[in-house]
């Protein structure tokens, strides 16, 4: 990719901010740039300039998710912030200096894909935020603040900007995985200025930003030590780079965790005896070929068997209609495709063939293919959480006290399922889409449950090696 001509330093300090809708990307970055001495931009503000131009002057989120995407398609995944960096350069900030004196950097808020954020990595001090909060929380916020005009209207929006199936579209799942810090967001602050509100500003501030401006300064603090979590969450995330998984690579660390305490008063602090006692990732068992590899299909078992139930599907399934696809091609490589594909057989780049019958307006594959239990459920990987189980009981593992495990992304039903029955007392997980039946599982089986936040592997040298 070729470098983006910027007006800016080198130098700048850039802080990106991502999360589902309702998270609050935008209070807190705004917040911050009314508190420090930083200027803030939206990516969603462009659309919007974008959308008046064209007549659209009240979008709702559907139209600007749809203008977004149709725009990234024409002009590529980086094309919204190649129009703020053109902003900037118009001479928006001059020298970085404003009314408030020297800024200490700008905040890129509503970035929504990932190629927005390979984009910003040109700069070196990009970092981004992804701020988590639950689906409930952010459905009351929403519905507050007069997003939406429903539950159900929130409820698709949310459903979409998670993760469509075209790269040009939403891809916050994406850009929370390539995130730098995990920021847990799951308290109704007030809105307007407050003690409560200053304080969790300043948490924020403290414990990261304050990082990067030194980590920009060349400042050497030998008291800044990363956290257990941060430093066992960064191990499972090396241990995820071992699987071979087409779609999502997922580590997990189990570690017997023992606390003592020194110090008195204001100065007591814990210490932390840490014993790592297995890991795992997401892998097929031993002397199976990974997907990968295997020569009858090199691509994601699951996929293979949905594109070969696809070519048994010559009727609509709600109607009857007969499906009548027309040739399309691969956006990446050009490659004529004439059926029901999940991954292009040229260039491998996932792509979906969408079809939505003329009488019913059922879109077909997505709806009786795409979504069938029986085909999801034929990944032939174990997960990081069973190898990591699995890998311990091998080892002659067999009390659990105190012992925590790490993982990526929230377990499954079956994983929380094994890991109640194992004994293991603790689970911290970063994937920000816990699933509901899952915690259900664990919380029944009296095992705590903690949303990591703080940095994550792709800073935790960068901010810790000053």
């Amino acid at each position: 990719m070729a470098r983006t001509r910027s007006s800016l330093p080198a130098n700048t300090i850039i802080l990106g901010f991502t999360g589902t809708i309702g998270s609050g990307c935008t209070y807190i970055a705004e917040a911050i740039e009314h508190e420090y001495k930083y200027k803030y931009f939206s990516l969603s503000d462009i659309l919007r300039n974008i959308a008046a131009k064209k007549g659209l002057n009240n979008p709702s989120v559907d139209d600007l998710q749809t203008l977004g995407n149709n725009l990234r398609a024409k002009y590529g995944n980086s094309y919204l912030v190649q129009e703020l960096l053109k902003f900037i350069k118009k001479g928006d900030l001059p020298g970085l200096k404003s009314d408030k004196g020297t800024l200490k950097g700008i905040i890129i808020d509503s970035i929504r894909n990932d190629g927005e954020v390979y984009t910003l990595r040109q700069f070196p001090y990009f970092y981004l935020f992804s701020v988590h909060s639950g689906f409930e929380l952010r459905k009351q916020r929403t519905l507050r603040d007069k997003k939406f005009k429903s539950k159900e209207e929130f409820k698709n929006a949310d459903h979409r900007d998670k993760a469509e199936d075209i790269q040009y579209g939403q891809q916050v799942a994406k850009c929370n995985d390539l995130a730098d810090f995990i920021i847990n967001n799951d308290k109704n602050i007030p809105q307007r200025a407050s003690q409560e509100k200053k304080k969790f500003i300043d948490r924020v501030y403290n414990n990261y930003v304050l990082l990067v401006e030194h980590k920009q300064e060349g400042v050497i603090l030998p008291d800044n030590l990363p956290t257990t979590n941060e430093t066992l969450m960064t191990m499972a995330y090396a241990e995820s780079q071992r699987s071979s998984c087409l779609k999502r690579k997922v580590g997990a660390i189990i570690a017997e965790i023992n606390h003592s305490s020194f110090g008195n008063g204001s100065d007591n602090r814990i210490n932390e005896s840490v014993n790592i006692i297995s890991s795992g990732h997401n892998e097929v068992p031993l002397g199976s070929i990974p997907c990968a590899f295997n020569p009858e299909y090199e691509k994601c078992y699951r996929d293979h068997l949905q594109e070969e139930h696809a070519k048994k599907i010559k009727f609509c399934p709600n109607c009857g209609e007969e499906i009548k696809l027309s040739s399309q091609k691969c956006k990446k490589c050009k490659h004529e495709i004439k059926t029901f594909i999940k991954v292009c057989p040229d260039c491998k780049n996932e792509i979906d063939v969408q079809y939505k019958c003329p009488k019913c307006d059922k879109e077909v594959f997505k709806e009786y293919l795409i979504g069938a239990g029986k085909l999801l459920d034929m990944c032939k990987a174990l997960h990081a959480e069973e190898n990591a189980l699995l890998s311990l009981k091998k080892h002659g593992g067999e009390n659990f006290r105190n012992t925590v495990l790490y993982t990526t992304t929230f377990p499954c039903n079956l994983c929380a399922n094994k890991i109640v029955a194992s004994g293991i007392n603790k689970v911290v997980y970063a994937d920000p889409y816990p699933m509901k039946e899952a915690k259900t599982i664990l919380a029944a089986g009296k095992v705590e449950i903690e949303k990591f936040e703080g940095i994550k592997s792709s800073a935790y040298f960068k901010l810790y090696n000053v």
